[in-house]
């Protein structure tokens, strides 16, 4: 698990692992374990920050001056293969936002399935065209959501 935040988010900027990571039950952490052994595009693809929108129309970054600081979300590309990552920061709020993913690789009305997530989540997800492409993310307060 040390890998998945490591590398790009270090130190924690947004506050990932205080959050959503260090809340993780310990049998969370063991199938989060087993994900990064079965998809190891976790810890080596190539790392993306993703753009999020509240109405599907006004996309940013967390770092940008006007960005929302509540919902951080990235991608592992490797290859032709994406996974999506996201966590909600808010203590008490559930998050819809939009996520950008790779517009290349989803073909529009094709659908990213949940690898993991920590709280309930939708199992599947249909590719929409916004912001190039994206999908609408339901995340539960201090949650971790994983899509490929």
């Amino acid at each position: 698990m040390q890998g998945l935040l490591d590398i790009h988010l270090n130190p924690d900027f947004w506050g990932v692992r205080e959050h959503c990571l260090e809340k993780l039950r310990p049998t969370q952490m063991e199938r989060l374990d087993s994900l990064i052994r079965k998809y190891p595009t976790l810890v080596s693809g190539a790392f993306f920050l993703r753009s999020t929108s509240r109405n599907g129309n006004t996309f940013s970054y967390p770092d940008d001056e006007a960005g929302d600081k509540e919902v951080i979300a990235w991608s592992r590309i490797s290859g032709d293969h994406e996974i999506l990552c996201a966590v909600n920061l808010a203590e008490e709020k559930y998050a819809c936002v939009y996520v950008t993913v790779d517009e290349a690789m989803h073909p529009i009305d094709s659908s990213m399935k949940c690898l993991f997530a920590s709280d309930l989540s939708p199992a599947e997800l249909n590719i929409e065209v916004r912001n190039g492409k994206a999908i609408r993310l339901t995340i539960p307060p201090q949650a971790l959501v994983i899509y490929c």
